[in-house]
């Protein structure tokens, strides 16, 4: 960026700035900020537990970060972020995690993913999609909110962006068809570089023009040719690095997630040297480089962004939203902001979308779900904060209204998606059928049984196999198979799961049982995979408990035992509990000779998977066993049913 007179504040003793614009109006806390070491550790708890109200409840986990970082922040004045670090120490740690966050998002890209209308998409929202929304956005900012023209043409590029933090939870919760979903993800990832890119370029611009000194226009075009070449080349650079440490395996295991953090920041912040706001760019496409690259140790890599990613969007939000003066955004929030929150969502998103997919054969059901959602994210909250004090800094009239607009686009957005998205795809027929289903891994006749059973309850099954007399006769059976090892690159992109959530691995390989629990961990959840005990002949053999998946039926029930089962003549039966008849009546009408398998809830609709941990089941449930009827264990003997 070009150099900037930026005014000297008077701050504190040993702070070297503020992170609010002085004059700003400020709002006395009931309670004085309590101590940084608490404030900090403070802000980890509770974005933790804000993620985890988030999960309970099935929202994006910025709606109550966002009300968490208002709530400790200006309305109760617990934490103040400016009197913890300098402006010029928390912006660079802000944007070191953002930068973290873009590395994660770009390893979820594959290009395998971009199918020819899915590809051409893309590319328009991320292009002329995005100067739509900059242009409208901008005229909004100023015809519905009254910001003057620089200061609202700052406004539109700011809030150009949607952001993974926030399409990531909601793609998982409404769980839209594969073709919208991906335009969604795509666009949500690399939308944030180019919304940074165009929201640092409109700064420049502003400021060169302020000094009047140069070539406004000339000057811009040299930084963004500039922040473009030094982003791509550096982002490859940083993706060629990495990935050929992790193939020549130059690292060992417990190295490995520590070095691609070092060279994700490094890389991040090289590049922010060179280029101001270009590390955005880099460490998005060093994300997408390794993805697309066939390299070891890439799953583990990613967990481990992942989850320092969910770190680092619990603190963002939280800081960012308690560095917020109340007054200053009670001073915004009017029918005004609310109609240009409406306007963005409903006007200039359409537009936006409908545009960029004109040629693309997406229906017009796909058309209008992807024109519904567009809610801001990190990007938008972080830069927001920096650029609009650069710009009040250089005297624009309204500059500090920007800050708080943007936070309520952020809110409103984010609030009309999470409560509607669900309901909105659901009626466009655009969202995948809810994935209560189950994955079956084996063939044999215990398993078809299962399997046979969940299909006439109204469930989804797809029963996998290497044996193919397995599948065919899975197949003969009306069920959905797929003949194929499931721990497989090739199954990865040929077994559907539409509509299917748990895996139930069912196969005489102890092994194997558990490395498919660990892979679908990842997909389905730890709660939602589980296997047969491991073989009690070895202990030697046993796998350890945080390798494999949850184990399945009465106290663990091994393969030959279940197997065993079935041989002697075992069904799967269902048996209504009631208060005539609890569980010890079934335990003492068949002894030995059952096994519990699911338990269904008294209106049908839900089915529990039997576990080691699971309570016995209450009175109008009913228990799905396979068991062998007493007059199949003793002929001679009357039956105890009689």
């Amino acid at each position: 960026m070009q150099e900037q007179h930026t005014p000297q504040i008077e701050t504190p003793p040993g702070q070297t700035g503020q992170l609010l614009p002085p004059g700003s109006p400020t709002l006395i806390a009931p309670v004085a900020p309590v101590p940084a070491l608490l404030a900090i550790a403070l802000v980890v708890f509770l974005g933790s537990l804000a993620q985890w109200f988030a999960w309970r409840v099935r929202l994006p986990a910025i709606l109550p970060l966002l009300i968490t970082g208002f709530l400790v922040g200006p309305v109760f004045g617990l934490i103040d972020p400016s009197g913890l670090v300098s402006a010029g120490v928390l912006f660079p740690m802000v944007g070191l995690a953002v930068g973290l966050i873009l590395f994660e998002g770009g390893l979820t890209l594959h290009f395998s993913d971009l199918q020819r209308d899915v590809r051409r998409t893309v590319s328009m929202l991320v292009s002329i999609g995005a100067l739509l929304t900059w242009l409208g956005c901008s005229l909004a900012g100023y015809y519905i909110a009254g910001l003057s023209a620089p200061v609202a043409t700052l406004f539109g590029a700011l809030v150009i962006v949607t952001g993974p933090t926030v399409i990531g939870p909601l793609l998982r919760n409404v769980r839209p068809t594969p073709k919208v979903s991906r335009i969604l993800k795509w666009e949500g990832i690399l939308i944030d570089p180019v919304g940074a890119i165009v929201a640092l370029l409109v700064l420049e611009y502003l400021l060169i023009s302020s000094h009047a000194a140069g070539t406004p226009a000339a000057q811009t075009l040299l930084l963004f040719l500039e922040v473009m070449l030094v982003g791509s080349a550096l982002g490859v650079l940083g993706g060629l690095l990495l990935t050929q440490l992790l193939r020549r395996r130059l690292l060992p295991d417990y190295l490995i997630n520590i070095v691609a953090l070092a060279m994700v920041f490094i890389f991040f912040a090289v590049s922010n040297t060179l280029a101001s706001e270009s590390g955005l760019l880099t460490t998005t496409i060093m994300g997408i480089y390794l993805a697309n690259r066939r390299v070891p140790k890439l799953e583990a890599l990613a967990t481990f962004k992942e989850e320092l990613t969910i770190l680092s969007i619990s603190v963002l939000f939280i800081v960012l939203a308690a560095n917020i003066e109340l007054n200053a955004l009670l001073d915004v929030l009017s029918w005004r902001s609310l109609a240009l929150v409406a306007a963005i969502m409903f006007v200039i998103r359409p537009i936006n979308v409908f545009i960029s997919s004109i040629g693309s054969g997406l229906s017009w059901q796909e058309k209008l779900f992807v024109s519904w959602i567009g809610p801001r994210g990190i990007v938008a909250a972080a830069i927001s904060s920096l650029f609009a004090l650069e710009l009040e800094h250089a005297g624009f009239v309204g500059a500090e209204r920007v800050v708080p607009l943007v936070f309520i686009v952020i809110v409103g957005t984010v609030v009309v998606n999470s409560l509607s998205s669900t309901w909105v795809a659901k009626r466009l027929g655009v969202a995948e059928p809810d994935p209560r289903g189950f994955l079956i891994m084996s063939g044999h006749p215990a398993a078809r049984a299962v399997a046979n059973f969940l299909q006439e309850e109204g469930l989804s099954v797809l029963v996998a196999d290497t044996n193919y007399n397995n599948v065919a006769q899975a197949r003969q059976e009306g069920l959905p198979t797929f003949y194929g090892n499931l721990l497989s690159e090739y199954s990865d992109d040929e077994v559907n799961l539409r509509g299917i959530g748990r895996l139930l691995a069912l196969t005489s390989n102890d092994e194997a049982n558990a490395l498919a629990a660990v892979k679908y961990t990842r997909e389905f959840g730890s709660t939602n995979v589980f296997q047969l005990e491991p073989s009690r002949d070895s202990e030697r053999k046993r796998v350890g408990e945080e390798q494999r998946g949850r184990l399945l039926f009465h106290h663990g029930t091994t393969y030959r035992e279940l197997d065993e089962m079935f041989e002697r003549g075992a069904k799967l039966k269902k048996t209504k509990i009631t208060e005539k008849f609890r569980l010890a009546d079934f335990q003492e009408l068949y002894g030995d000779n059952y096994i519990p398998i699911f338990i269904l809830s008294a209106n049908g609709k839900e089915v529990r998977v039997v576990t080691e941990e699971t309570n016995e089941p209450e009175v109008g449930t009913t228990l799905a066993a396979l068991v062998i009827e007493p007059d199949v264990i003793r002929p001679d003997a009357e039956s105890p049913a009689s």
